[in-house]
């Protein structure tokens, strides 16, 4: 019986024994269940949520920037000459709201619009309603449609929805306006400073005129909106202390930093482009810049009178040197400038030009060589600066 008794509790263990290690192994391991969980906490995290709003994608938005050189260029020849130079007139009155721009300014001149002349019946009718008895003057005719159009396209608006009236003479058999001038109001402007600030908004700061035109009406801040191919007029405050600036016309690849020796110094010497825009016959010019604060130095004398071309346009600079050329122990400068013919000669469409700029420290000034020009120019010895060195001797003894 004792040895029946230890069998069944040996059985007994070894069951025990074999049903434990079961369970061991059916058992799921724990570090994976962490893992697994590790896992699925670190996808939410990187998902946008309120909660988390330095985890949300940033939407795009148009910072405020300001405009480059070359862009005040465009905008100043955009008011200028766009519409067939039918935009200067929105900078000639005082407005914060398009509806309230002083529409006899802008029609002055016809803003552009083809102008179609009097018919008999008109003139009849435009003498019967002012009582004159003669048109002395040159008149300009505009439709309402005509006007519309124009208005539509520059200020979103029609005739109806300006708060000015439009003081022409209108005529209603042809549902006209006219209106007797002998002069004009063109004035051009100058963008000196300008930023973007939106997508579509633009902020100018102009000022009417340039350095040589005496001004006649104020500067201003002119405020635009991208409509299309276009812009549309939105505001033009006048505005005090914008003065004129010929920075925007600025030849950066022929300007440079030089030492031009006493009375000057380290100095800026800058090429400026001719504004084309209001006269397409002005020359270039140079100057030389104070680095410190800009402050002008010194302008070099022009070659044509009053610094107005003739027969040609500015086409490019070629070259700028700074040279001792004559010798005598003071910084020279030397420029070969290109022009670009608007008569048809034998040489061709273009010609070239060099320019010696001789220093007189005692004076503090720098003068135009004439003489050594007229040689080197008649020779034809103008193309190089290399060219000049080599025959400046000569221009030299032929004075």
């Amino acid at each position: 019986m004792k040895g029946l008794k230890r069998i069944w509790i040996l059985t007994v263990c070894v069951l025990l024994l074999l049903t434990g290690c079961k369970k061991e192994q059916d058992a799921p391991k724990q570090p994976e269940i962490e893992r697994q969980e590790d896992q699925e906490n670190t996808e939410k995290e990187q998902e946008p949520s309120a909660e988390n709003p330095e985890s949300e994608v940033p939407e795009y938005s148009d910072a405020e920037r300001d405009l480059t050189s070359e862009e005040l260029r465009e905008f100043t020849r955009w008011i200028n000459q766009g519409s067939n130079c039918g935009n200067y007139g929105f900078l000639l009155s005082e407005y914060t709201r398009p509806e309230d721009v002083d529409l006899s300014q802008v029609f002055y001149a016809g803003a552009g619009i083809e102008n179609m002349p009097l018919s008999e019946a008109e003139r009849a009718e435009y003498l019967k309603i002012t009582g004159d008895e003669e048109i002395y003057t040159d008149c300009t005719k505009l439709t309402t449609g005509q006007i519309n159009e124009f208005l539509e396209e520059k200020l979103g608006l029609t005739l109806e929805e300006m708060s000015r009236e439009l003081s022409w003479v209108y005529l209603p058999d042809s549902d006209a306006w006219v209106w007797q001038h002998g002069d004009t109001n063109y004035m051009n402007f100058t963008c000196v400073s300008g930023r973007q600030l939106s997508g579509d908004t633009y902020e100018l700061e102009c000022v009417p005129g340039d350095e040589n035109y005496e001004v006649f009406v104020p500067s201003c801040r002119l405020t635009l909106q991208k409509h299309g191919e276009d812009y549309r007029f939105l505001s033009n405050i006048y505005t005090a202390g914008v003065k004129y600036s010929k920075e925007i016309w600025k030849i950066e690849d022929q300007s440079f930093n030089v030492d031009l020796g006493a009375p000057w110094g380290d100095v800026l010497f800058v090429s400026y482009a001719p504004d084309k825009s209001a006269y397409g016959n002005q020359d270039v010019t140079f100057s030389i810049i104070k680095p410190s604060d800009g402050a002008e130095l010194f302008q070099l004398p022009a070659v044509a009178e009053d610094n107005y071309l003739r027969n040609e346009v500015f086409h490019q600079i070629q070259a700028v040197s700074f040279k001792d050329y004559d010798e005598d122990g003071n910084t020279d400068i030397i420029i070969i400038v290109e022009y670009q013919m608007t008569i048809h000669t034998d040489d061709g469409d273009k010609r070239q030009e060099v320019r010696l700029y001789r220093s007189r420290p005692e004076e503090g000034d720098f003068i135009l060589d004439m003489d050594r020009m007229d040689y080197l120019n008649m020779n034809g010895y103008n193309d190089r600066i290399e060219t000049v060195m080599e025959h400046i001797e000569d221009a030299g003894r032929a004075e």
